[in-house]
């Protein structure tokens, strides 16, 4: 029996014809698995993150099957770029695993009697590097789908939020409640990371505001308050969560989407300067009341001679050396433990021993993939931010929604310079949905 379009348009928001109508069920779909990665210690562990790259490739299966769906990642226009130097990405990581990469295999090869070797140092590693970075692929193209409408799009990032606001009280209940251990003094949530879970909260806060100002200009004036309460209820936990979490690098970055963020709004003509600066002087107020409630360890830390510059100075030198020793193709995605350890010696064992990362996705990329790889995978995402910032100025609508998806970007690579966020690969799969979705809704996303 088939069912009419008015009796799927009255249904209850709870019932199986609700979700049907205008593909709802994918708003909660994509952000639950997302979210249930972030709650799996950030599928860290390799079986967690191919377990969440298989279902996100599964779920894009799905959005293929579905006609609707279908037709508008059709008409998504200026993607073939952007898809062309991903495919670069994963033909330079395959070429890694051959000998036949530019410098020709590793010496490391050699020495321990293998041939043919490789211009990577853990083909193993590379390999599952390159199948958890066509997840992240996939996962971009179920946030275009998700984008492919503007309700679809508004129910994503509110379910987003829900689940945020779910992942939030636990983090935060169970480190004020001591959950975690009497001598843990910053909020790590589920990644046990605190860095990593500001990164979080930070791109959680500018969707908040983004989605509580879209319902304000939406709202009836004599209901705004009481639409915009639950947005102010979730924007205060996010915020209040992120000042716990200690970490300057993620309070630097999220001040640096909120600037974006202004400043988008005043460019596009929706708020005007003096409004802008007010809305801004509030902030500050607002942000310095909380830093003096919950945010002393931060204060501390902030305070605090040296910021462990030097520790993070010897990383980053010794793995800048490293890179130029091998630019065009690097050691192989995945290999940073294999070559970090081929770089201890006696200067710097006591620094980098026991780092697993280089505090730097920049740096990361370019030791890792080399200037073949890294700057393909850079080249495609500048495009997609850039044609997803010129297309969402074009707006009238869901302006709020698409400058707070761009200002959640400006946190993730602004906390990139000095932490490692997107090597959780839940982080990298939400922000390649986050991505995906911004691409969509800033071309002007279908109604029907």
């Amino acid at each position: 029996m088939q069912i009419r379009a008015e009796d799927r348009a009255g249904a209850p928001w709870w019932t199986p014809r609700w979700w049907a109508q205008d593909v709802r069920w994918l708003a909660l779909a994509a952000p639950g698995l997302i979210f249930a990665g972030h709650a799996l210690y950030g599928a860290m562990l390799p079986k967690t993150a191919l377990t969440l790259a298989l279902l996100g490739a599964l779920l894009l299966g799905a959005c293929l099957a579905h006609p609707k769906l279908r037709r508008e990642l059709g008409r998504l226009r200026g993607l073939a770029l952007p898809a062309a130097l991903f495919a670069a990405v994963i033909v330079a990581g395959l070429w890694s695993m051959t000998p036949f990469a530019p410098g020709g295999p590793h010496p490391v090869w050699a020495y321990v009697g293998i041939s043919p070797g490789a211009a990577t140092l853990d083909k193993s590693q590379t390999l599952l590097e390159l199948i958890k970075l066509l997840g992240l692929g996939c996962l971009f193209g179920v946030g275009a789908a998700s984008g492919g409408s503007d309700e679809r799009a508004r129910l994503t990032i509110h379910a987003t939020l829900g689940l945020g606001v779910l992942l939030a009280l636990w983090s935060f209940l169970s480190f004020a409640g001591g959950d975690l251990g009497p001598n843990v003094r910053r909020l790590g949530a589920t990644f046990a990371a605190p860095n990593t879970a500001a990164t979080l909260f930070g791109i959680l806060f500018m969707l908040t505001i983004g989605a509580g100002i879209s319902r304000a200009r939406s709202a009836p004036s004599r209901a705004r308050f009481s639409s915009t309460a639950p947005f102010a209820a979730a924007g205060l936990l996010f915020a209040v969560s992120l000042l716990a979490t200690a970490s300057r690098g993620g309070l630097v970055a999220t001040a640096a989407g909120l600037l974006i963020f202004a400043a988008l709004q005043v460019f596009s003509g929706k708020s005007n300067l003096s409004r802008a600066t007010l809305g801004a002087a509030g902030g500050m107020i607002a942000g310095a009341v909380l830093l003096a409630f919950t945010g002393q360890e931060l204060v501390a830390r902030l305070m605090g001679e040296g910021w462990e510059l030097a520790g993070r100075r010897e990383v980053f030198e010794a793995h800048w050396q490293a890179f130029k020793g091998a630019p065009w193709m690097g050691y192989g995605l995945g290999s940073f433990d294999t070559l970090n350890r081929l770089l201890l010696d006696a200067r710097n064992a006591g620094d980098i021993w026991t780092v697993r990362a280089a505090h730097n996705v920049y740096l990361t990329w370019l030791e890792q993939a080399g200037l073949l790889g890294a700057l393909s995978m850079f080249a495609a995402l500048a495009l997609i931010l850039a044609r997803s910032t010129r297309n969402g100025l074009r707006r009238t609508r869901m302006t709020a929604l698409i400058f707070a998806l761009l200002a959640a970007d400006v946190v993730v690579l602004a906390h990139g310079v000095t932490d490692f966020a997107l090597e959780t690969y839940s982080m990298a799969a939400f922000w390649s949905l986050l991505l995906g979705l911004q691409f969509a809704l800033a071309q002007g996303s279908s109604r029907r």
